[in-house]
């Protein structure tokens, strides 16, 4: 069901604020704090809020009441933020001992293009170690005495300093969605190709410009294709367009979102951010004017009105279901949500949609055993 924006208008405009795309601090008379706080928990940008209240003057703030519980908020976010930095650059610290080069995707990597990284809520810790993930985690196990659970597919997963990490043997989901297949061959032509980017931790490496693009544009798409997006994820994206589209190969990256149909669900990401998060339409094409995205201003507000819909959330995997049963209504679930959600699938997936429904359906049903 679409549901109307315009009330939101408020919580947008402090999230221009808190994002430095903006410096209209125009608010209503009587801004619904405790409505514009829940919003902002949710999203996960409880933080950001704090950095838009620092550019209000002391009338336009919230109550000091609710202010307090924002401020205690945003920082228990920003001291997850040092532990997750934290952890991350002692497990790379270990590989480093082992020759094993860690590549880190998501997370650590998009919260450097945030305007303040620790306001940026923290996560997994998502590696990739070039074709090492089996020894790596034989070293984990054996001389960290850490548990290594292989029980999702693409990745193995253990807890490290009381943050998960995902080892990753692939980078997108194969199982769930045949045309993964391609769009993963494709990206590690491209990790192949491009030379990848150092972090300011040791030993930690961020995939390139065009690889993100591609990358984060998909990871997003496969959230929003299954009820798992957030404002954040947009935010993610529009941030790193912003710091990372001068060293993007935007003909590359157009011509793999043309063949992969996912032109439209960019160009409904970029307006979005354009229309509703301040930023600028150049960060969304290439500087010659050769490539850019097309606004759409109606599927960005029907995206929009997705994330912001209460809808039904499901595991990754029937992973931690214990029973057939379980496991069986955890199918039919899923299965019902992919024809009500067809119309997202349409916008990230290259596929006839019963091929993918027959794909889904298989591989869940191989699950259940």
């Amino acid at each position: 069901m679409k549901i109307d924006i315009s009330p939101l208008i408020p919580f947008f405009k402090l999230l221009r604020l808190g994002l430095g795309t903006s410096s209209d601090t125009a608010l209503p008379a009587s801004p619904e704090w405790k409505e514009i706080f829940d919003i902002a928990s949710q999203q996960g940008l409880t933080a950001v809020m704090i950095d838009a209240f620092e550019r209000l003057s002391k009338e336009q703030r919230p109550p000091r009441k609710v202010l307090l519980l924002w401020i205690g908020t945003a920082m228990v976010m920003e001291q997850d933020y040092a532990n997750y930095t934290s952890g991350i650059a002692s497990l790379a610290s270990f590989y480093a001992r082992h020759g094993i080069k860690m590549l880190l995707f998501k997370g650590y990597a998009c919260s450097l293009c945030w305007p303040k990284a620790e306001h940026r809520p923290t996560g997994d810790i998502d590696i990739y170690l070039f074709g090492k993930q089996q020894e790596a985690d034989r070293l984990v196990a054996e001389e960290l005495g850490i548990k290594v659970d292989y029980g999702y597919h693409k990745h193995s997963v253990f807890l490290f300093q009381g943050t998960e990490v995902e080892n990753h043997a692939t980078f997108v989901d194969d199982v769930t969605h045949k045309s993964n297949i391609r769009f993963e061959k494709t990206l590690m032509t491209v990790l192949a190709e491009e030379p990848c980017i150092e972090s300011p931790i040791k030993n930690v490496f961020f995939p390139s410009a065009t690889f993100n693009a591609l990358f984060l544009l998909r990871h997003t798409g496969e959230h929003f294709a299954s009820n798992e997006i957030s404002l954040r994820q947009i935010i993610d994206v529009g941030t790193f367009f912003e710091h990372y589209h001068p060293q993007i190969d935007w003909k590359r990256v157009f011509d793999i979102l043309e063949r992969e149909r996912m032109l439209d669900f960019f160009n409904g990401i970029a307006t979005a951010c354009v229309d509703y998060l301040g930023m600028e339409a150049s960060f969304f094409g290439s500087s010659d004017g050769l490539y850019s995205f097309q606004c759409d201003s109606m599927r960005a507000n029907r995206i929009l009105s997705d994330i912001f819909e209460q809808k039904q959330v499901l595991p990754m995997s029937t992973h931690g279901l214990d029973t057939t049963g379980k496991k069986l209504k955890y199918s039919i679930d899923k299965s019902l949500r992919w024809w009500h959600n067809r119309w997202k699938y349409r916008l990230v997936y290259n596929e006839n949609l019963f091929e993918s429904f027959w794909w889904l359906a298989r591989n869940r049903i191989k699950n259940i055993h």
